[in-house]
């Protein structure tokens, strides 16, 4: 099984979605959106950005103080 969206409602009948890996663990789940079709297109900016996003290693970076 791969890893998938899940699509649902939260406490407050807001629309949310998570993305779950294959062994179950949830790695994100989306902030709340008052539309069906808006949380969906939410899933497809984050599958296409997970596809074509950089990744910019931040470890190094020294706090300022």
């Amino acid at each position: 099984m791969a890893a998938l969206f899940e699509l649902f409602k939260d406490a407050d009948d807001c629309f949310r979605f998570r993305l779950v890996a294959e062994d179950g663990e949830v790695m994100l789940t989306s902030v709340a959106y008052a539309y069906e079709d808006v949380a969906i297109a939410g899933i497809w900016a984050v599958r296409e950005a997970a596809v074509t996003g950089s990744i910019v290693d931040l470890t190094d970076l020294k706090p300022t103080a």
